[in-house]
């Protein structure tokens, strides 16, 4: 597995790992890796298995994924850390943060819901027409603002970057991500194992997981810290990075 920074980490480290979502990558976390780097802490943000720089396949589910993960860790004598996750890779820091509890200090969850049911029909355009489902995907995966452009960096056109990043992704990458998310279960009762500092950041906007689906998981949290961005939608780091990055300061 491919993780950024490559250089080598602080003995002892208790590294804060970004975990991207269906068919990304690290470069997802660009701006809130750059600041905790200039804060003097570890990073690693990583790409799964068989997304970005990261060889192999996508895996079948998110228990594996977690496990590739911890098995990265153990690797890199790494016993503690906190745990950033963006959609899929929210379910991802779920799993670690319930499986092995003692080991994480905070986690933050963004653009999350419980369950992460996805439509048969995307589904299927995942496996058959690829391309369409990352259209659908881009379009829905973004507020109605952005589709038309509310970027302020001049030049930058969300959607279609996000549609770039998801194009360069390997075969089957998006349908395993999809299926992964979609089968994935026990998420309440996960929730309720965890013992670290709980944060989740919610676009108000977000058509993929609406905040109303959120509700049952942000319940079984212990005194989760809730964060909702008001005009955003489900690519929160892309939407509103500034925003995002205050609120993980806050529990980073």
């Amino acid at each position: 597995m491919f993780y950024f920074p490559t250089n080598k980490l602080k003995k002892n480290s208790q590294p804060i790992i970004f975990i991207h979502g269906t068919g990304m990558d690290h470069s997802v976390w660009t701006l809130p890796v750059r600041h905790f780097l200039r804060k003097k802490k570890d990073v690693m943000a990583l790409d799964l298995p068989g997304h970005g720089n990261s060889p192999g396949k996508a895996l079948s589910s998110i228990s594996a994924y977690a496990t590739n993960i911890f098995k990265l860790l153990d690797k890199e004598s790494i016993s503690k850390f906190s745990l950033v996750g963006h959609s899929m890779g929210s379910l991802i820091a779920l799993e670690m943060a319930s499986s092995q509890p003692s080991r994480v200090n905070a986690i933050s969850l963004i653009g999350t819901a419980f369950p992460m049911q996805v439509n048969e029909q995307l589904l299927e355009f995942a496996k058959t027409d690829v391309d369409k489902a990352i259209d659908i995907l881009t379009f829905m995966g973004y507020s109605h603002q952005a589709r038309i452009g509310r970027n302020k960096n001049p030049g930058m056109w969300m959607t279609e970057s996000t549609r770039r990043l998801m194009q360069n992704s390997g075969k089957n990458v998006i349908y395993q991500d999809l299926l992964a998310c979609s089968n994935f279960d026990g998420g309440l009762e996960k929730a309720k194992k965890i013992s670290a500092k709980v944060q989740l950041i919610l676009g108000v906007n977000d058509f993929l997981t609406p905040r109303r689906k959120a509700s049952d998981l942000v319940n079984s949290f212990k005194e989760p810290d809730v964060k909702e961005i008001k005009d955003s939608g489900h690519t929160l780091m892309m939407e509103d990075p500034n925003k995002v990055l205050d609120y993980l300061i806050e529990v980073l």
